[in-house]
């Protein structure tokens, strides 16, 4: 099943929670929420405050995406907010295998994030433990990147050893999604793809629409709202 997960960085943040309903009778599946620290990243984006928030108006599972120094530090509070799923880049701390565990031992999802030059070799001790893997299709921090050709490759890798290892393992990739790039992801082996401003949020204000038409082209089928 493929899943698609509105980016909410790319989102209005004068009219937040309007955005998350329209996109909640759009029906998608997951909200994708970055987290910066202005550290590992140059830019700044969500915070734990806003993830707060989010949790009021919306059962929708939250998709963390933890952009960050020290990513341990975070877990206590997502664990208590209830978030459902928590990636971190494998460059951010010196024991990922712990941290997964510690994440999973909490209730969450645990993935890691690959940036565009992080192989995907890098995970071969840690992937039987993994629930999904975020493939970084732009380099993180900043939104309207052009999607890097090489994320396909680095898709189809995932696929095999997935395939090799009988895993349940998800691929979820980010950056420069629109229909096209969105369509040749799928084709190699993704099963969520983050919705930006390639795809939905520049497509006007009815972001209800951009979604189900999105949804609809990709061959996601049109949910009508409620």
């Amino acid at each position: 099943m493929i899943r698609v997960a509105p980016s909410l960085m790319c989102a209005n943040a004068l009219h937040l929670q309007k955005d998350i309903e329209d996109l909640d009778h759009a029906g998608v599946d997951l909200f994708h929420v970055d987290i910066m620290d202005g550290h590992f990243t140059r830019n700044l984006a969500m915070n734990l405050e806003i993830v707060t928030r989010i949790k009021t108006i919306t059962r929708t599972p939250i998709d963390v995406h933890l952009m960050v120094d020290n990513p341990e530090s975070y877990l206590l509070s997502l664990q208590e907010l209830q978030v459902e799923y928590v990636s971190f880049h494998i460059e951010a701390t010196n024991q990922p295998l712990r941290l997964i565990q510690r994440l999973k031992a909490a209730g969450l999802k645990a993935g890691i994030a690959l940036n565009p030059g992080t192989e995907v070799e890098t995970l071969s001790v840690l992937a039987d433990n993994l629930d999904y893997v975020l493939v970084m299709a732009v380099e993180p921090g900043f939104t309207g990147q052009k999607f890097i050709a090489g994320a396909l490759e680095k898709i189809s890798a995932l696929k095999r050893l997935v395939d090799e290892r009988n895993l349940s393992l998800l691929i979820e990739v980010d950056g420069g999604i629109s229909l096209e790039t969105g369509r040749r992801c799928i084709e190699r082996g993704a099963s969520i793809l983050v919705a930006g401003t390639s795809s939905i949020f520049n497509r006007g204000a009815d972001l209800y629409s951009a979604c189900v038409e999105f949804k609809r082209q990709i061959g996601l089928g049109v949910t009508d709202p409620p």
